[in-house]
This record gives structure tokens, C-alpha cells and sequence, in this order.
């Protein structure tokens, strides 16, 4: 049940994630086209450019994790498929779960310190998409702890689901 309530957030937020990739192609296309024909392009894309990506990556990092998305090399597997060698692919996903749980509190630490910060340009506050860095690498970490566990067990999440 819980790795169902934990597969839609997931989900949710890589829906978001992908609809951001939508909106920031929409505006680069218009503003190419503005640029081009009237001579008149937004003055702050590179702002909205920069925000939405951060939004972008860390949204949608967490799912991509949870699916087995993320790029690997296995150059040993075919020793790490052993059952006795499995506690180093656990091992190495809670180091990752340290580092992205690391990520996740420094970058609220962060947020919290600059929370009347706003850009430039545009005057949007900084903090809901840092608060995206925040989320993003929580959530990544969550994931890393459920392979890490499901690894020592010998099974993989999509087993369990």
C-alpha cells in the first residue's frame, strides 16, 4: 500500500516535471518567434529559463530513480549478481541516500536563510524552487533507502510493487 501512495507522488511529481518541459518549450518557441519577427523578446528568459529548470530536474529526479532510470555502467555485474555481493549494491545505495538526504537539509538550510530573496528581473521570491532542490533530493534519498533495503533482501522495487 505504501509503495503505492510512494509510486503516485512519484509519479505526480514527474507529471509536473514534464508539464514544466512543455511550458518552458512553449515560452522559448514564443520567444524565438518574438525575437525574430517583432524584434521584441521577453526580458526575463533567462530567469524563467533558469527557475524552471531547477524545477525540471529535481521533480523529476526521484521517479527516474524509483524506475531505474538513471544512467548506469555494469562493468561488474556479472560478479555483483551474486547473492554475496549484493550488500554492495545496498551499500552503495544508502551512500547515495546520506548524500542526496545531505543535499536535501543543507539546501533547506539554504532556503530558509534566503527566503526574501527574489530575482532581478522578474521579482519571483527564490525559495519555491529551491524548496524544489529540497523535495527533489528528499524524495531521491527515500527512494535510494527502499532499493538499499530491497537489495539486502535480494529483490528489486519492481518486484515488490
Amino acid at each position: 500500500m505504501y509503495y503505492n501512495l510512494f509510486d503516485r507522488l512519484l509519479r505526480l511529481l514527474a507529471l509536473v516535471s514534464g508539464v514544466l518541459i512543455l511550458v518552458l518549450m512553449a515560452f522559448t518557441v514564443l520567444d524565438v518567434f518574438l525575437r525574430y519577427v517583432f524584434n521584441a523578446p521577453f526580458k526575463s528568459v533567462y530567469e524563467f529559463t533558469e527557475f524552471v529548470m531547477a524545477a525540471i530536474v529535481f521533480l523529476g529526479m526521484a521517479y527516474t530513480g524509483w524506475v531505474g532510470g538513471h544512467i548506469s555502467v555494469d562493468v561488474f555485474a556479472r560478479w555483483l549478481d551474486r547473492p554475496a555481493w549484493r550488500f554492495l549494491t545496498a551499500a552503495m545505495a544508502f551512500v547515495g541516500a546520506a548524500l542526496f538526504a545531505l543535499i536535501a537539509y543543507r539546501a533547506a538550510l539554504e532556503t530558509i536563510d534566503t527566503i526574501d530573496q527574489v530575482s532581478n528581473r522578474l521579482s519571483w521570491p527564490h525559495f519555491p524552487f529551491r524548496f524544489t532542490v529540497v523535495i527533489g533530493s528528499a524524495l531521491l534519498a527515500a527512494v535510494l533507502v527502499v532499493q538499499g533495503a530491497q537489495a539486502l533482501r535480494g529483490r528489486r522495487v519492481e518486484e515488490s510493487r
